[in-house]
């Protein structure tokens, strides 16, 4: 997505200075070869590189041998988005301000070029991923979370904010892109706006835990909220989770289960009465569990009082 962005804003501020077609294809001397009308271009550019980052990250998710294997695949993402952005991008510099596409030229060590920009997106691809080991861990290698010991009547709330700088800068980058798209009259680009409008604003929300269960509300209204009420959870635990173990940043869904990840680290897990389960990463996430646990076994009549 984000070499995408590059290269179609690049497009947009070089659209006025490009010949049609483009140079899009170079001989060993760095001579044109090969043509593409403008139009298709842009159409290329958008299935070979949202295409690409769909199929390596499809594998990304489904992986449950463990982080290692993931942040190789993760590494190859990245380094492959540096490599196409890079590549595209320098075509269009390559075909500005020329008069006819045939006298376009590429140098050789524009290659060399777009190999280090895909080594250093690489390495970018392979810290972000993290080096977390209990991320790789299942369900069943969660420790069982303390209760949190409270008295009869006695009425407990904790709460805690949690921020995802990943989803502000997506939003931003997008409700700027957005902007200058707008701008330049490339086309309708309001739903880019939007997107990232509702990213930024999604980017910081606080965590509750009360006697009606969990509730996730936005840093800036009490709505749109989601909740889960305290009949729904069976119980409670918590653990160190990575962002792409469990899918990746913003509301996820992936199998047996949903989670809502502003970033790596302390996260809630609850296994529902369904068997599904939900997760949460904020700051704490032990004391939630606690005491979801403590006010779910408090919540429900002991056998005896059934009936």
């Amino acid at each position: 997505m984000l070499a995408w962005a590059v290269v179609l804003a690049a497009f947009a501020g070089l659209r006025d200075r490009l010949p049609d077609p483009l140079a899009t294809h170079f001989g060993p001397g760095g001579e044109a070869d090969g043509f593409t009308g403008t139009g298709a271009f842009l159409s290329v550019v958008t299935a070979v590189l949202l295409g690409s980052g769909l199929l390596t990250l499809m594998p990304t998710l489904r992986l449950n041998k463990g982080l290692r294997a993931q942040r190789f695949a993760v590494t190859l993402g990245y380094g492959l988005s540096g490599l196409l952005g890079y590549a595209f991008a320098s075509l269009l510099f390559a075909n500005a301000d020329a008069t006819r596409a045939s006298r376009v030229s590429q140098p050789l060590w524009q290659l060399g070029v777009a190999f280090a920009v895909a080594a250093v997106m690489g390495a970018l691809g392979w810290l972000i991923a993290g080096r977390d080991p209990a991320s790789a861990t299942g369900p069943g290698d969660r420790a069982a979370a303390p209760r949190l010991p409270l008295a009869r009547g006695e009425v407990a709330t904790w709460t805690r904010s949690v921020g995802s700088p990943v989803l502000l800068a997506v939003g931003a980058g997008t409700t700027l892109l957005g902007a200058v798209l707008t701008a330049v009259g490339s086309g309708p680009a309001t739903w880019l706006i939007v997107i990232g409008l509702v990213s930024t604003a999604l980017a910081r929300c606080r965590v509750t835990v009360d006697r009606r269960g969990l509730a996730v509300v936005p840093w800036f209204a009490p709505r749109p909220r989601m909740r889960i009420p305290l009949d729904r959870i069976e119980r409670a635990t918590s653990r160190e989770a990575g962002a792409l173990s469990l899918g990746g940043w913003g509301y996820r869904i992936r199998g047996g289960g949903s989670a809502l990840v502003f970033r790596s680290g302390d996260a809630l897990f609850l296994t529902l009465t369904t068997g599904r389960e939900f997760a949460v990463t904020v700051d704490d996430a032990a004391t939630a569990a606690a005491l979801l646990n403590t006010l779910i076994e408090r919540d429900r009549p002991a056998p005896g009082e059934r009936g």
